[in-house]
């Protein structure tokens, strides 16, 4: 008999992969551990809620504007009232020129003017009084243009701005005549010590203007400026109305929003 002859099986060698399983248990490739996840949450506060909190804000500063324009004129309605007349504190304005002159205003223009209104002001009312209580004054309201023909190329001061005693010397001569020889004035008054002018306004554009009678250069005065205005109070409450209700519109908005997002966090 032939001898049967041997196989030998050639030894496997394990993969890098695989691992010697201890025990007998079967090998394969040893699994990863896991990775953590990474969080997908989105934020509590949405775009509704950022408009909210915008609009709320805005209303709010909306009311702080109003509530302070208000407060501002019902203050004024019931401690600036002389003899029925919304009253400025007194300025002083002076001269080396023939007169005082100021700036151009507009009754009842478009844009700001309305708030100069004949219907608001009602009645206008200007005190002048010489610092000299001898000297004799002039004081006048006449159109803008008229005003300005008048004191063209004379040596007089412009007020720019009343509240803040704001002036501007203007150089020139002498006026060619007296004021009072005018026949443009809507309202006058004439006479030594302090003088009082009151008119009843109407639209157009109109300038204030202080002279000695004589024309003569030399204008030293204190002045205030005071109106009727019955509506103020009205307006001054229908002011602070809006106010309080654009403030309140404006918190709540705020809340809403601010609570919502702090609810959705917590969820």
């Amino acid at each position: 008999m032939a001898p049967v002859s041997k196989s030998h099986a050639s030894p496997t060698t394990p993969s890098a992969g695989d691992a010697a399983s201890p025990k007998g248990r079967p090998v394969g490739p040893v699994a990863a551990p896991p990775r953590p996840e990474i969080g997908t949450g989105q934020s509590s506060w949405t775009a509704s809620r950022i408009t909210a909190l915008v609009i709320g804000a805005l209303l709010v500063l909306v009311s702080l504007v109003l509530l302070g324009g208000g407060g501002t004129a019902l203050w004024a309605d019931r401690t600036h009232r002389d003899a029925g007349y919304i009253t400025t504190d007194v300025h002083k304005f002076s001269t080396l020129g023939s007169a005082l002159v100021t700036e151009p205003t507009d009754l009842g223009s478009v844009g700001t003017g309305w708030l100069y209104s004949p219907t608001l002001l009602d009645k206008v009312r200007i005190r002048v009084t010489p610092v000299s209580p001898g000297s004799a004054l002039f004081v006048g309201i006449g159109p803008s243009t008229d005003v300005d023909r008048y004191l063209a190329g004379v040596n007089h001061t412009l007020i720019t701005d009343f509240w803040t005693d704001s002036m501007q010397p203007m150089g020139g001569s002498t006026p060619g005549s007296a004021p009072g020889t005018q026949n443009f004035w809507v309202a006058t008054d004439t006479g030594t010590g302090s003088r009082t002018l009151t008119w009843d306004p109407t639209a157009g554009s109109w300038s204030v203007v202080v002279l000695n009678t004589d024309a003569l250069p030399g204008v030293d005065v204190e002045a205030d400026l005071g109106a009727t205005m019955p509506a103020l109070l009205w307006i001054a409450v229908g002011v602070l109305a809006a106010g309080m209700v654009f403030g309140v519109g404006g918190v709540l908005l705020i809340a809403g929003a601010t609570r919502r997002a702090s609810r959705a966090r917590t969820a």
